[in-house]
């Protein structure tokens, strides 16, 4: 059986989550860490957690052999996304990254599309430090 993981890139409202869902499998996302009673509740000082959170289920759902994983998260730079590559090596997993970028949209457009209330501001700090893959 082969085994899959897609890593999704992307700034928010860029569509990663609604394009990750079209995937199947298991979305991984720290964004999961913040839904409480189904409503998303943001706290920076717990962003840490979250993403560990993520990673954990992540091995979880390697451990299973569950055959397509996706991780869901902005990964903005190689180096936060590059723990899930070595992992899905270390566990027989194909890689693919699902690069969403901004697609063409303005850091404006993208924080009034976002479903978790981003501000404009920080999409564009996000698409400053973004790196192309």
């Amino acid at each position: 059986m082969s085994k899959l993981m897609i890593i999704m890139r992307g700034v928010p409202g860029s569509g990663k989550t609604t394009k990750a869902k079209t995937y199947g499998g298991v979305i991984c996302s720290a964004d999961h860490y913040f839904m409480k009673k189904g409503q998303y509740n943001f706290d920076r000082t717990k962003l840490g957690q979250a993403h560990a959170d993520c990673r954990k289920h992540c091995y979880e759902a390697m451990m299973s052999c569950t055959p397509i994983i996706v991780i869901d998260n902005t990964n903005t730079t190689k180096r936060e996304y590059s723990g899930y590559v070595e992992m899905a090596k270390l566990y027989g997993y194909e890689v693919v990254i699902d690069d969403l970028y901004n697609g063409g949209l303005s850091a404006k457009q993208l924080a009034e599309r976002n479903i978790h209330s981003c501000p404009e501001e920080n999409i564009q700090r996000m698409i400053d430090r973004y790196q192309r893959s």
